[in-house]
């Protein structure tokens, strides 16, 4: 029976089917409701659709919980995104929203299992199997967040890298104006298409933001970028739905307090250890480290693009300072790349990693005794998708796609 593909695809379907039933009884989205707020004020009163989040970042030193006008510190590009969705009344717009999302969510995954061209009959249905399961992807769509049309967007630019780098470049360059971390993508292009797919990525990347900032006016954007972007980077919110890496280290060794749900509410734990100099500087290491092993991994498999870029595509978990479960969504492309592989090269000791460590996940962090616990199961998947570059090393640097076996 274990060796039955019918049985992988009816334990697929069961998640799919759960996703969906969960995603329609959830009665909230209070982010697709932030984002309806955002472009409605971006269609209504522009120059100043970010006064209230400056007010609340000025007032708490944090970024709004979501749902309102406070919570909206996105850059106006996404406001134009969802602008005609907020034509519509907020409860429809919400609705459409989640369903917009959720169906490029299915579209880049269709696009990269066309991509990945699968020919063993049990990957085939584990590629769908760990995609449903995959807890970032069910926070994203339930949020009704926007991580589906940033991966999308990813998702195409990496299958059009091999035929048109440009147009592939212009396609991360649109999902990076969402959030810039898809411009990391650049890390894993082949090294004759790498200069027309950065030119592309950027040229669209600036073109679209700075067209997003015309309806702000001159003093619109000064204010964004001088009480809204700037501060918001040093927000420090702790809520233990909050999981990053910078988060790992300062709650560990830093000594920065968070909140952790209890029987009469929250309490706020710190840790023994006060070396908040020590946290920031190792936050910023790692950083840097993920960058390096990142453009390592990629050269290291002959300039494979799909793994290479993917691979890039995954440093928008680990680098922001303040992640929240949706936005662990940029792994799973790797992930994926890593159980389909496995799969094939029949390298059981790396799925039952992988399977560890995705059951790492497996409750929200809110959930756990550390909630930091999503962000070592991340790093574990990074290093080793770093490390099995071995996997998606290509016999022809040009080879098309060149994800197939060397």
């Amino acid at each position: 029976m274990l060796s039955r593909p019918a049985l992988y695809w009816a334990v697929a379907a069961a998640f799919w089917l759960r996703l969906a039933i969960l995603t329609v009884l959830t009665p909230k989205r209070f982010d697709a409701e932030g984002m309806w707020e955002g472009a409605h004020a971006y269609l209504t009163e522009p120059s100043h659709m970010y006064d209230a989040a400056a007010a609340y970042i000025a007032r708490f030193h944090i970024i709004a919980p979501p749902g309102g006008l406070n919570e909206f510190v996105s850059p106006p590009p996404l406001a134009a995104l969802a602008a005609p969705v907020a034509l519509l009344p907020k409860a429809v717009a919400v609705q459409v929203w989640t369903c917009i999302d959720t169906a490029a969510v299915v579209l880049a995954l269709v696009l990269l299992y066309r991509l990945l061209a699968i020919h063993h009959p049990l990957a085939r249905p584990a590629f769908w199997l760990v995609a449903a399961y995959f807890p970032p992807l069910f926070a994203d769509v339930v949020a009704g967040q926007r991580g589906g049309i940033l991966l999308l967007g990813a998702m195409a630019s990496i299958s059009l890298e091999a035929s048109r780098p440009a147009l592939a470049g212009a396609l991360g360059g649109l999902a990076a104006a969402l959030k810039y971390y898809p411009a990391a993508m650049v890390i894993g292009a082949r090294p004759d298409h790498r200069v027309r797919y950065a030119v592309g990525l950027s040229a669209v990347l600036v073109l679209v933001t700075v067209a997003s900032f015309i309806p702000l006016g001159l003093g619109g954007a000064i204010f964004y970028f001088q009480h809204v972007l700037l501060p918001s980077l040093a927000s420090h919110n702790p809520d233990c739905a909050y999981d990053s890496v910078r988060t790992l280290f300062m709650r560990t060794i830093g000594g920065e307090q968070y909140a952790q749900p209890s029987s009469s509410g929250y309490v706020l734990v710190t840790s023994p250890l006060h070396q908040p100099a020590l946290a920031l500087a190792l936050s910023y290491m790692s950083a840097i480290a993920f960058a390096a092993a990142a453009a390592w991994a990629a050269w290291r498999s002959g300039w494979n693009p799909a793994y290479g870029m993917s691979i890039g595509f995954s440093l928008g978990a680990l680098i922001p300072n303040e992640v929240w479960p949706y936005q662990w969504l940029p792994l799973l492309p790797i992930v994926l790349l890593l159980v389909v592989r496995g799969i094939e090269r029949r390298r059981f000791g790396t799925l039952a990693v992988l399977g560890t460590l995705l059951f790492g996940f497996y409750r929200t962090p809110c959930d756990l005794i550390f909630p930091n616990l999503w962000t070592l199961s991340a790093i574990g998947i990074f290093v080793l998708g770093v490390w099995e570059n071995r996997l998606f090393r290509s016999s022809e640097a040009g080879s098309a796609g060149a994800v197939g076996p060397a």
